[in-house]
């Protein structure tokens, strides 16, 4: 069966205000998941991310309401690279298939 995967990315630390650049609602920091399924199993890894935003955001800054998913994993993807991602799931699969055919989670 083919593995799926799913991202989450969350905002861990937000300034309120940046003097210097006047920017409002600063992301400074995210936490982020890969989870992948396959056959009923499933297994999750993550990180999370600091931006060093001492003279505010240039290019790719966002405002907070304007904020989606799809902008957190890309940052994401931008900061830990496609290359470091492969290999996280790689070793996701690599768990799940170790894992027994009656595994399962006790709760």
């Amino acid at each position: 069966m083919t593995i799926t995967y799913t991202y989450t990315a969350t905002p861990t630390n937000i300034v309120p205000y940046n003097m210097s650049t006047q920017q409002r609602d600063i992301i400074q920091g995210i936490a982020w998941t890969i989870t992948g399924t396959k056959d009923g199993k499933s297994t999750t890894l993550g990180g999370s991310l600091d931006f060093d935003i001492t003279n505010g955001v240039s290019d790719s800054f966002v405002a907070i309401t304007d904020l989606t998913t799809d902008n957190l994993q890309a940052w994401m993807e931008a900061r830990v690279g496609i290359e470091r991602l492969t290999e996280m799931k790689e070793n996701i699969e690599a768990t799940i298939d170790s894992l027994p055919d009656d595994y399962t989670v006790a709760p």
